[in-house]
């Protein structure tokens, strides 16, 4: 894993760490780790990216993913031809 450095609001995240009773650290990784998912969810409503990939870029499962879109009311970006594909690719791995 490579650090990455970046400014951010110190008052904001002292706030953050009184509320969550946590160290700065987690705070920012939890605050990072949302803003990864709430973009994923995001990309995959503007259509930019696949279910897959925006599971990955979120960094969830694709069945959380489909949890989280649903948190977010976003429906599926799918056509009937995907879905069959799908069904075909399931039918042929089970």
């Amino acid at each position: 894993m490579e650090t990455v450095s970046t400014r951010l609001d110190l008052e904001t995240i002292n706030l953050f760490e009184k509320v969550l009773k946590e160290k700065k650290s987690q705070v920012v990784r939890e605050l990072v780790e949302s803003g990864r998912k709430r973009k994923a969810v995001e990309l995959y409503k503007l259509k930019k990216v696949s279910l897959g990939l925006g599971a990955k870029l979120a960094g969830v499962s694709l069945s959380e993913f489909f949890d989280l879109l649903r948190e977010h009311d976003v429906y599926l970006n799918l056509e009937m031809e995907d879905a069959k594909q799908a069904l075909n690719t399931a039918r042929k791995l089970l």
